[in-house]
């Protein structure tokens, strides 16, 4: 098996209200067709083997496991997909090194379907000195957060109010870890 994708779930958290347990989402992906399926940690966030048909077979996975969850555990957010290929291009020579200091909390990648492009220069600074919007590049923008946990920046806020789109955010750790996982199978 050889994942290609990820589906990146928005607002999702196994086993709390209102999102599936880990083998409810899984067996919602593997009955809307993927061929194989790991969910990798707690945040929906999925690997996807969906096979010879690429994005768009990847994308009609999503929309057709999408029932199956809102059924099943009352979930009805929102799912992204992207290439895993998309993913490892994105954090290609480590963009956020020139924004990066002492003061960083976490530097993170908010993916986003729909919506406008960015209506801001980058690297653009929130008022509260709290977050930088590094680089943006098709369907994802790039993020230095500073402050510490519920003190920091709002990468997803800010994303979905500048653009209007739906977006979903996960750490720049958690990318690395999500592509070498991709990378054992």
């Amino acid at each position: 098996m050889t994942f290609t994708h990820v589906v990146l779930y928005r607002a999702m958290n196994l086993g709390h209200r209102g999102s599936p347990v880990r083998a409810d989402l899984e067996a919602a992906l593997l009955a809307a067709g993927a061929r194989a399926v790991r969910s990798f940690q707690t945040n929906g966030t999925v690997l996807l083997d969906v096979g010879p048909g690429g994005d768009g077979a990847a994308e009609a996975v999503a929309r057709a496991a999408a029932p199956r969850l809102a059924e099943r555990c009352g979930y009805a957010g929102a799912a992204l997909v992207r290439p895993l290929a998309d993913l490892a291009a994105a954090i290609d020579g480590d963009p956020f090194a020139l924004t990066r200091d002492e003061r960083t909390y976490r530097d993170t990648l908010t993916f986003v379907d729909g919506g406008e492009p960015l209506p801001v220069d980058l690297p653009w600074t929130d008022p509260r000195d709290l977050l930088d919007l590094v680089a943006a590049r098709p369907g994802v923008v790039l993020a230095v957060v500073r402050g510490g946990p519920g003190t920091g920046g709002d990468p997803n806020s800010a994303v979905e109010r500048f653009t209007g789109g739906v977006a979903t955010t996960r750490t720049l750790g958690t990318v690395r870890r999500l592509l070498a996982a991709a990378a054992r199978t």
